[in-house]
């Protein structure tokens, strides 16, 4: 039997914490706040846990925080340091997030960017759980959390949704499940398009502040919305 936790309760040495157990988190990416929320409408219509990771600073959080069984992560972008040249280095990109989402205990990069010593880093801001390192589930690799040189705790991921719209990856079915450890990533913004391919998310990229718009582009057949909500049903049964 299989269940849903959250990556913050995660230790390697226990496989108690991760085996059989399904993993949700969500990508924010500086969503609209009404896009956000019909994802969170979802998951606390099931119930089941989840992890949050946090791009900015935003009244959508006090809904997150009374989201039951959720925990908050933070997403932050160090890509924009390089693109605008900003004087901010990485420890100061990680507190600026830190600064008012002082509990939380799991980092994912925006777009996964990873380095040796910016795992330095997030071990010295009070991290402990990162999920950078992305194993596209079919490859056939055994996924399972592991620790690293400084304690940190790296929870690989073996299923996101706007790379699986790339790579066209298959979906984990009940009986992967049962045999390892599952993470899944979502994105807010996938969810609400219900995308099913990435010309859709990109033909709308205009108005993805405008969700009253946006949702006249919501993908009537089957896509990630339809994947996500597969899913909650199971872990619900």
């Amino acid at each position: 039997m299989f269940c849903s936790s959250k990556v913050g309760s995660i230790i390697p040495s226990d496989p108690s914490t991760w085996k059989k157990k399904v993993f949700l988190t969500f990508d924010l990416d500086w969503a609209h706040e009404e896009v956000i929320e019909d994802t969170i409408d979802l998951i606390s219509q099931s119930g089941v846990s989840s992890t949050w990771f946090v791009t900015h600073k935003s009244p959508i959080l006090d809904n997150l925080k009374k989201l039951k069984n959720a925990e908050l992560g933070i997403h932050p972008n160090f890509f924009h340091n390089q693109d605008s040249k900003s004087n901010l280095n990485s420890k100061d990109i990680i507190r600026e997030l830190l600064d008012f989402l002082p509990d939380s205990k799991s980092v994912r990069s925006h777009s996964l960017f990873q380095s040796e010593r910016l795992v330095d880093d997030f071990y010295n801001c009070g991290l402990s759980h990162i999920s950078n390192c992305f194993i596209p589930h079919g490859t056939g690799i055994n996924v399972q959390p592991f620790s690293l040189w400084n304690g940190m705790i790296m929870v690989p991921h073996c299923w996101q949704d706007n790379v699986a719209l790339k790579m066209n990856l298959s979906f984990p079915e009940n009986g992967d499940y049962e045999d390892s450890y599952q993470m899944f990533n979502f994105h807010p913004i996938h969810v609400f398009l219900n995308t099913e391919n990435e010309s859709r998310y990109e033909s709308t990229r205009s108005y993805h502040q405008n969700p009253q718009r946006l949702i006249q582009e919501r993908f009537d057949g089957f896509g990630t919305r339809s994947l996500l909500i597969n899913l909650l049903n199971r872990l619900e049964k």
